[in-house]
């Protein structure tokens, strides 16, 4: 048996309340939801699940323990984290300022490629999803099991496929109030909605400190 029983139970309890808890991450899949819809808010939820594997995977391996013990190490991961978010909130507020020039469907199609890879490298910039898993994880493990550190990507996984599905039903939920307010009009202002959003996040992860959930 590679999981405790008497263990899962009460993770998986834990591991529900937060990945069903409003973050970053439910803020950026909304955004995207905004600017691409139903399919650019499935990409960026794919994109950040990705991330956290990356995340479960340095956990295991203890990649992870060694950047939040080092406090140059993890100033320098937060600050490019918050400098990528920023980029792209410039982007998405340089969308609203311009026309655009390709055609929809190929612009859709461009933007669920780059999307996917922005969520995931968000993920990954962020600190406070490494602090997460070293925090949480290892008070699940029975190390009499052995297997520590697939014990501590599997447990990253069942709270990655929790935080998924509820990342995928909030964003195509998103998507649907997208497609009514371009039906009304708004569409133009969706990019900059999701560039505040951006830059909001940007500014919240460069003022958060280490110790904050």
């Amino acid at each position: 048996m590679i999981l405790d029983p008497t263990f899962v139970l009460p993770y998986l309890v834990v591991a529900a309340a937060l990945a069903f808890a409003p973050g970053p991450d439910t803020v950026f899949v909304i955004a995207n939801a905004l600017r691409h819809r139903a399919q650019g808010a499935v990409a960026a939820a794919l994109g950040v699940g990705a991330g956290s594997v990356v995340h479960a995977l340095a956990a295991a391996l203890g990649v992870s323990a060694l950047i939040a013990a080092s406090p140059i190490a993890f100033q320098a991961l937060k600050i490019c984290g918050a400098i990528y978010l920023f980029y792209l909130g410039l982007q998405a507020l340089r969308s609203f300022f311009r026309l655009a020039t390709a055609s929809d469907e190929v612009e859709a199609e461009l933007r669920r490629s780059d999307v996917f890879k922005r969520g995931m490298i968000t993920n990954v910039l962020n600190p406070k999803v490494i602090v997460f898993y070293l925090a949480l994880l290892p008070q699940f493990v029975n190390v009499d099991l052995g297997n520590v550190g697939l014990q501590i990507f599997l447990l990253g996984c069942i709270h990655n496929l929790m935080s998924q599905t509820f990342l995928i039903s909030v964003g195509l939920g998103a998507g649907r109030a997208s497609d009514w307010l371009k039906h009304k009009q708004f569409g133009r202002y969706l990019d900059a909605i999701a560039g505040v959003f951006f830059i909001g996040l940007a500014v919240r992860l460069a003022i958060s400190g280490r110790a904050d959930p």
